[in-house]
């Protein structure tokens, strides 16, 4: 296992000044109440999880590991309890290890009064792998990638030390959640580093995609067709992470042809609800950038899944599921029927 951490080195960098400011500045109302921690160059670091069985504890029993990444509020609590009610629905509870992480703003941490070692981000900038920060107020010697956080949970896992009947590993995420697995599913290193396992992401009602070339989805009158659109007012319309240009470094780190191969040939499932279609939702990505992709999450989501086929040669590339009368809801979402198929198989 050693090794395994040793790789994780790749998606750990120099730590960013700032002032922190989010998308959704009230604070989450309820911490996650256990603690992940490391350490580099000496000195501790950790974030919050909450989990149904202990993570540094012999448990022969558990077969899969299930990490469901929360949305743009940063409730990782909720989305804990909501896809523990999809393990105990699934009689799977004591063969699951479940975990829930929470990706806080510098706010959260003092709201609830968190200790000096824990990380933080500007602008909910975890969901697209970007460092953590550092401020006045708490100093960080080190930064780490949000990806490469869900990089040491996974590492942790696969030591047989702890979970030797461990086969299988999937990432669910919803909303700000689904934007994270979506990336970081092309980029991980771990389903290479952990290849005796298998490994499945499953991406839930994101706001954008992250797109492989410069084509979008444009409308004409023979059809949907995806064509490099009309960038006048946009030119950044193909920078991540809604395109490949200008990564960030943990994306820069993998390479721009390593990802498109991964993201092509893992399994991903994208699972959108029938009715996220509100167009003035204040969690939609409204920006020309995301605008290029689809005007509502579900249609989005649809035109993702056919530009993928561009890609494919007669086998369709990954899976889609629509969840009937479901909105924008990571609860229903992940007790959705098609949820249980994809990470249980039941």
């Amino acid at each position: 296992m050693k090794s395994i951490f040793l790789l994780l080195l790749i998606s750990l960098f120099i730590p960013t000044f700032g002032h922190a400011q989010d998308e959704k500045p009230q604070a989450i109302e309820r911490a996650c109440p256990n603690v992940f921690s490391f350490t580099k160059n000496n000195k501790t670091y950790s974030f919050r999880y909450a989990s149904n069985h202990p993570i540094a504890v012999q448990n022969k029993k558990i077969k899969q590991m299930v990490i469901y990444i929360h949305g743009a509020r940063r409730n990782g609590l909720d989305y804990y309890e909501w896809g523990e009610k999809a393990v105990i629905a699934a009689n799977k509870n004591d063969e699951t290890l479940f975990i829930s992480p929470q990706f806080n703003s510098e706010k959260d941490l003092e709201d609830h009064k968190h200790d000096s070692t824990h990380l933080f981000w500007i602008k909910n900038n975890w969901r697209i792998g970007d460092e953590s920060v550092s401020s006045e107020k708490r100093k960080m010697a080190e930064s780490f990638s949000s990806f490469s956080l869900i990089d040491s949970l996974i590492a942790r896992a696969c030591n047989k030390k702890y979970f030797p009947s461990l086969k299988k590993i999937t990432i669910v995420g919803h909303s700000a959640g689904g934007q994270f697995v979506s990336r970081y599913v092309g980029m991980t290193p771990m389903p290479i580093i952990a290849s005796k396992y298998k490994f499945n992401f499953i991406v839930m009602n994101p706001s954008s995609y992250m797109y492989l070339d410069d084509r979008r989805p444009v409308k004409t009158e023979s059809g949907l067709t995806f064509i490099k659109p009309d960038t006048s007012g946009c030119s950044s319309f193909n920078d991540y992470p809604r395109g490949m240009e200008n990564l960030n470094p943990y994306a820069s780190k993998v390479g721009v042809e390593t990802i498109k191969q991964q993201f092509l040939n893992r399994d991903i499932s994208f699972i959108l609800g029938e009715k996220d279609v509100n167009m003035s939702d204040s969690s939609l990505d409204k920006s020309c950038e995301g605008n290029m992709q689809g005007r509502f999450r579900l249609e989005r989501g649809q035109f993702f899944y056919e530009y993928l086929q561009l890609y494919s040669n007669k086998k369709k590339i990954h899976q889609i599921e629509v969840v009937p009368d479901v909105a924008h809801d990571g609860d229903k979402m992940v007790n959705s029927k098609a949820a249980r198929w994809n990470i249980f198989g039941i």
